[in-house]
């Protein structure tokens, strides 16, 4: 079981229940992998890809750090696995892939509000 850890920098601005239930489905995931920390790089603190409209700043996304997870299939499993948690009003990516910023990244997804519950509800809204 791995526990989930922030990185030092990291600033939470404030919640939203997208982010609350990012983090929610991040324990979840986080109960049955065979890891010791899944480590949060980022959430609304320093500069996001130049985009002002980013969901960083809306509190609604964050960003993991990949580098814990030793092999291609590991990633790929927990990508897989936190996506199922999370459902189709969640985008994730893995950014930077072969850099060493290469990070997965977790928001609501654009042009929607999530305003479902906060272990999986099924509420949400076009913005």
């Amino acid at each position: 079981m791995a526990r989930v850890v922030c990185k030092p920098s990291v600033r939470f601005k404030g919640f939203t229940r997208g982010l609350i239930r990012i983090l929610g489905a991040l324990q979840i995931v986080a109960e049955r992998i065979p890891m010791q920390e899944i480590v949060i790089t980022s959430a609304n603190d320093g500069q996001h890809s130049q985009r002002p409209r980013s969901r960083h700043y809306t509190n609604e996304a964050l960003d993991i750090r990949s580098r814990s997870f030793v092999t291609h299939e590991s990633r790929q499993r927990f990508l897989r696995r936190l996506r199922r948690e999370l459902g189709p009003r969640f985008w994730l990516d893995y950014e930077n892939h072969g850099k060493p910023s290469a990070h997965f990244h977790v928001q609501v997804r654009k042009g929607h509000r999530y305003t479902g519950g906060l272990c999986g509800g099924r509420r949400e809204s076009r913005t």
